[in-house]
């Protein structure tokens, strides 16, 4: 099979290793800064992108957050990806959204669509943005606690 017909081809911006700094917030925790690697390969044979996200807090660098997952196209839908992972707390995730290119932005934008294992979640959403050596993103969620969703994460890597 041939690149150009793989689905996840569009995906390639994302593929390496990202390393940056984040920030965390949330109306119910205090606030936390964190470095974190983010891994991305490409399965041509499966068409699916694997990746791996490891996060360590600032400045003392303990262990914060640790998840590993799958892209994959959509059958049958153009431009249409879903992001399924696991998390080092349990949490099980499956999230579905839009890819574009828009003004030489790469943009790939999920939003929740499964959630288990973790009680207190009512919805998530991420949304990552790449313009050349650059990847950021932002992730929002909403809980039992706070109904509406908000901002959770923020973080700018650059390829390694």
């Amino acid at each position: 099979m041939k690149i150009e017909e793989l689905k996840t081809h569009k995906l390639h911006f994302l593929l390496g290793t990202w390393e940056g700094q984040g920030e965390g917030k949330f109306p119910t925790i205090t606030p936390f800064t964190y470095r974190e690697v983010f891994t991305f390969r490409f399965d041509g044979l499966n068409d699916l992108i694997h990746y791996e996200q490891q996060a360590w807090l600032t400045p003392d660098q303990s262990p914060s957050h640790w998840e590993s997952g799958f892209i994959k196209a959509v059958e049958g839908e153009e431009d249409i990806f879903e992001i399924s992972n696991s998390q080092d707390s349990g949490r099980v995730e499956v999230l579905k959204g839009t890819y574009k290119l828009e003004n030489g932005e790469h943009i790939l934008h999920l939003k929740s669509k499964i959630l288990q294992n973790d009680p207190r979640m009512r919805s998530s959403e991420r949304k990552f943005v790449s313009i050349g050596s650059k990847l950021s993103y932002i992730v929002y969620m909403a809980t039992q606690n706070t109904p509406e969703q908000q901002q959770h994460l923020k973080s700018n890597l650059l390829k390694k």
